[in-house]
């Protein structure tokens, strides 16, 4: 007969086989189910990951639809504003009409060819008006010129501007009866303007 004592130790037996047997099915299952899952997991992590940078990315970079809207919305509001040949009377008119507005004398206006001044390349279909002022007036009504000229529905460009002290002796052709001549200057100005063509 088997003694008390055996059977304890063969139920000990017993039981740390079932717990080694559990251990080994656990370690197995393990690599089995969740090996992979914790894989996938990572994959997953990574994909996520590399998403991440391309949203960033994207949201870096402009949408090139908005972008090239708004660069055509900008070229009809410079075509808006600018100058075609045809226009040059009516610009005229209103550098004179400005002029005359602030008391100041003109003594001459007219338009000057584009080719006689270098130019750096501009765009196809785009070139430059140009304008020549010559006028008579005190400093401070000058500025008060200079400074309204911005108030015109066209964007005008001041290339150039020359100022010196009004002189009867050798301006005698542009005095009139009864002017005053007392701090009063005579400017050339040298006005640009875009012209796009259609």
């Amino acid at each position: 007969m088997i003694s008390t004592r055996d059977k304890t130790v063969k139920v000990g037996i017993k039981i740390a086989i079932g717990i080694l047997i559990f251990i080994v099915l656990h370690i197995v299952a393990r690599q089995i189910v969740f090996k992979p899952l914790d894989q996938a997991r990572k994959r997953m992590e990574d994909a996520q990951d590399k998403l991440d940078v391309s949203e960033k990315l994207i949201r870096e970079y402009p949408n090139p639809k908005k972008k090239s809207k708004e660069m055509i919305d900008k070229m009809e509001e410079l075509k808006k504003k600018s100058v075609s040949g045809k226009e040059l009377p009516r610009i005229i008119q209103q550098l004179t009409k400005k002029s005359s507005e602030l008391s100041m004398e003109i003594i001459s206006i007219r338009p000057l060819e584009e080719a006689s001044f270098d130019e750096r390349k501009l765009p196809q279909g785009v070139s430059k008006a140009y304008i020549e002022v010559v006028l008579k007036a005190p400093y401070k009504t000058l500025g008060d010129f200079l400074k309204a000229l911005k108030e015109l529905p066209i964007v005008f460009t001041i290339e150039g501007i020359t100022i010196h002290k009004f002189e009867q002796m050798s301006n005698r052709d542009l005095v009139k009866d009864g002017d005053e001549l007392a701090g009063k200057l005579v400017a050339t100005l040298l006005i640009s303007s875009y012209t796009v063509w259609h």
